[in-house]
């Protein structure tokens, strides 16, 4: 009988013989959920991302994505270290004709800068007359991005020797004459303006007047204003630079000039060394000024900035040759220090033998690593704040290095090719964003920075849904973008005659898009409509939580119209503040899990990945696999997790399904957190939670395998004070005084294994809600919301499921794999364990099934391992 047709009765009784009928069956199959993380604990992984790398790669005869592929390698530690590389589809290496190498490089990096032949290739690399390291392999496909950079070498001949040659060139300043009516430049010239009156920086006024509590918090303030130091003569130098360059006036290279010289006289080693943002912004701004006024200083001027620039840029490059190539991420690096040092050794090339050195690594590093928290499918897993401190870097570097060589890494890097489908689904146009890192809660909209970047995607890649993109966030925002720095001097000099695509008045967009490489999910009933949007996100990376990411691991938020809805609560103050510690970056702020009433490590090591992601006649459904992300041998902490299986379901137009699979070595106490930054309100007797916006409710049901405790409270467990008297973006002192809602079910006893179903509905105000009274009866909940039919296996003592019906809509969707009876016909799928979807559109029925797919990284880690026998 179909289940359609039938859906009662009929409904309930299959879905607990599939239940009893998966219960008996072995759930050891190679398609089974759990085998992903029992394989992964079995080869000995502890994370996939340590922080320092610790195997060669490409290597366990991996298929690689980019041809050629950047060989890389664990470093050994050390000032005067070098090494040797080679590559060969032979692996003796015995026809020296056809090895690839290089000798003596100070990087444990080699990009061979030549397409490679398909097939089987084979390398080692030693340190300088040492032994080969054991051989290492790879696969070249055809499925491989050709990504043929210039070398290093070649790269370097590329660049002008005329100066100026950093912000433009001299060739190409003719052309910025057209655009003096233009605004962006107008606003240029009024901030020179309005710079021309400041004094002149002094390298006393990076001496810190404040006075800590404690030892952090004097070095925070000493901190501050080392970069409060560094940041101001920069913003003044830059400002002059591009003004002068606009209009050949020099009341702007007079006053660029002495502010630069005036840093020069600057201890390195002192004040304005304390901040490496501030050390990094007084070495770019005498670079700026040594190429951009070169003609007007004097010999003993220009010997002057090239030493004190040189001090700084060797400073960095001896910190990062042998170090940055192999590490999992220096933030402060990739957010603006390369993009600096990239400029300064371009400023200094041909003039201090060093700069090539320095240019050659900035290149290499680039190519290399970029985007560095990003993978291949446009992802960016450090979140949508900070995401903003990358775009320069993300963008600028490329265009110098098409600019110079005619290389075009823009083009050539599949990541620029799918970044917008990461902003169109976790920075909605007219929306907050995903809730995921570090000062997402300070962000209401995608503001103009976003739509800045997408019009460089959109006029660079010709692509229209990035145009589409920024015209929705200046719909919803009052934006200028003259109005803000960010890729301006780029958008105005760089990128002005290359034409915006034109935009489409809509996109086809699917309900969900997930991001594996990064470990990203999101699914809105409306995307890129704000106003009808239900958008749920999810985050279980295999990145972990490192930097500014948070121990967040299967951990959700949920927006209606683009507001926070239930979203995750706290402040980050300062990166080891107490209540960033304590509370902020801890799985307790988080729409997570706790475990003992602990959280998940934060730790590289506690990782996540997003294992399914299906979707079609208004259902979208993912799953996210947190089964390593309570333990970590870098902290000590281990709280005895073996599975963490979380499945997210979203049903159109208003429905939110959430269904947990715990599990542990020992019995221990579970807990499942919601939190809202509105005023959440818990109806005990019910399990009822809900939240209230203007112009909506949010009211979610809980059901444990066991019976629970449930906990509402409006107060941190650990106090948020801003104590460094921080401003926002308005420069307005922040306060952290609002209230904001913590929800905890908690099982009342402790257990090795537990289940939480949650269903979440979003309706305008007054909705009927009876769905609550539905309780579990033999383990099985089962429920009626709208069209949807629901019905979940809450019993640990059989094999978990989870069912969804639409008999309007005529859709089917099974969780772990059962047959689906659809229509007269039965769905068997080609895989076990599989999750499996039905559905009928315009006429035509069509049937989909996804079981566990590994992130590229985590599988080549896995072969790695088993290849290597452990």
């Amino acid at each position: 009988m179909s289940l359609i047709k039938d859906i009662g009765f009929q409904f309930t009784t299959l879905f607990l013989c599939v239940v009893f009928f998966i219960s008996t069956c072995c759930t050891s199959c190679s398609d089974s959920p759990g085998v992903a993380s029992t394989g992964i604990q079995q080869v000995g992984i502890d994370a996939v991302y340590q922080r320092y790398l610790e195997f060669p790669q490409p290597s366990g005869m991996q298929t690689v994505r980019l041809n050629p592929p950047v060989l890389r390698w664990p470093v050994e530690k050390g000032r005067q270290i070098t090494y040797e590389v080679r590559l060969s589809k032979d692996k003796g290496f015995s026809d020296t004709t056809d090895v690839i190498g290089v000798v003596d490089t100070p990087w444990a990096m080699f990009n061979p800068h030549m397409k490679l032949d398909l097939g089987n290739w084979y390398w080692q690399y030693r340190k300088s007359g040492g032994n080969w390291s054991d051989l290492q392999g790879f696969v070249v496909d055809d499925s491989a991005y050709p990504m043929v950079s210039p070398s290093s070498f070649q790269f370097l001949k590329s660049v002008p020797l005329s100066k100026p040659r950093v912000l433009t060139t001299e060739r190409d300043r003719l052309a910025l004459k057209i655009l003096e009516k233009d605004n962006d430049i107008k606003a240029i010239i009024e901030e020179a303006n309005e710079m021309l009156h400041l004094p002149i920086p002094r390298e006393n006024e990076g001496i810190s007047l404040q006075k800590g509590e404690d030892a952090e918090q004097e070095r925070k303030f000493r901190q501050d204003a080392s970069h409060r130091l560094g940041s101001s003569a920069y913003k003044v130098v830059l400002s002059m630079a591009q003004a002068f360059l606009l209009t050949d006036d020099e009341v702007y290279a007079n006053k660029g000039m002495k502010v630069a010289l005036e840093v020069a006289t600057w201890n390195p080693n002192g004040v304005s060394g304390i901040s490496d943002f501030g050390h990094a912004r007084c070495m770019v701004a005498m670079a700026i000024a040594y190429d951009t006024f070169h003609k007007f200083l004097s010999e003993l001027q220009r010997k002057v900035l090239v030493d004190a620039v040189s001090a700084r840029a060797s400073y960095f490059y001896l910190e990062w040759a042998n170090n940055i190539e192999a590490r999992l991420l220096s933030g402060h690096v990739w957010q603006h220090i390369l993009h600096y040092f990239f400029q300064t050794a371009t400023a200094l090339y041909g003039d201090v033998d060093e700069a090539s050195d320095w240019l050659s690594y900035a290149y290499e590093l680039f190519l290399a690593r970029a985007p560095v928290l990003g993978g291949m499918d446009g992802g960016w897993i450090e979140g949508a704040s900070y995401f903003r401190m990358n775009m320069e870097t993300m963008v600028d570097i490329p265009l110098y290095i098409k600019k110079f060589s005619g290389f075009d890494f823009f083009k050539a890097h599949p990541w620029y090719h799918r970044q917008v489908k990461w902003m169109i689904y976790h920075v909605p146009p007219g929306s907050a964003p995903d809730g995921f890192g570090d000062n997402v809660e300070e962000m209401d909209t995608p503001g103009a920075e976003y739509a800045a970047f997408a019009i460089e995607i959109a006029k660079l890649l010709n692509d229209e849904n990035a145009a589409w993109y920024a015209w929705q966030c200046a719909k919803y925002e009052n934006i200028d973008l003259s109005k803000k720095d960010v890729l301006r001097w780029i958008r105005a000099t760089k990128t002005s005659d290359i034409p915006i695509p034109d935009v489409p008045e809509e996109i086809d967009l699917p309900m969900g898009y997930t991001f594996q490489d990064v470990g990203l999910a999101a699914m809105h009933t409306r995307p890129g409509v704000q106003q009808d949007d239900l958008m749920i996100a999810m985050r279980s990376s295999p990145f972990g939580s490192y930097g500014h990411m948070l121990s967040d691991q299967n951990v959700f938020n949920i927006l209606y119209r683009g507001k926070k809805l239930f979203y995750r609560t706290g402040y980050k103050v300062t990166m080891k503040d107490p209540h960033r510690t304590g509370w902020y970056q801890h799985t307790r702020s988080q729409n997570g899990i706790l475990v003992d009433g602990e959280g998940q490590p934060y730790s590289t090591e506690a990782f996540g990945w997003i294992a399914r992601f299906i979707q079609g006649g208004g259902l979208a459904y993912t799953k996210g696999d947190a089964s390593n992300a309570y333990k970590s041998k870098e902290t000590g902490e281990n709280y005895g997790v073996s599975k963490n299986h979380r499945h997210i379901v979203l049903l159109k137009p208003d429905v939110i399904v959430i269904y947990d699979e715990l599990e542990s070595n020992k019995d221990v106490e579970w807990s499942w957190l919601i939190h809202s930054l509105e005023n959440m309100t818990l109806d005990k007797e019910n399990d009822v939670f809900s939240v209230s916006l203007d112009d909506a409710d949010g009211i979610g049901r809980l059901w444990g395998s066991r019976p629970v405790n449930l906990h509402l409270a409006d107060t941190f467990d650990v106090p948020a004070v801003n104590w460094r008297k921080s401003r926002d973006q308005h420069g307005k002192l922040k306060t952290y005084d609002d209230d904001q809602w913590h929800f905890k079910a908690t099982a009342r006893e402790k257990t090795t294994q537990m289940r939480f179903l949650v269903v979440i509905r979003v309706t305008p105000h007054g909705m009927t809600n009876n769905w609550l009274e539905k309780k579990a009866e033999n383990g099985l909940v089962d429920m009626q919301i709208g069209d949807w039919r629901i019905a979940a296996n809450m019993d640990v003592s059989m094999s978990p499921g989870l069912i969804i019906m639409n008999k309007q809509e005529q859709v089917a969707f099974s969780s772990h794999g059962h047959p689906l009876e659809f229509q007269g016909k039965t769905y068997n799928g080609n895989y076990k364990h599989a999750s499996k979807l039905v559905f009928v559109e315009n006429g035509v029925t069509n049937f989909s099934e996804v079981e566990d797919q590994l992130p590229y990284d985590l599988r080549n880690s896995i072969q790695y391992y088993r290849n290597n026998g452990y």
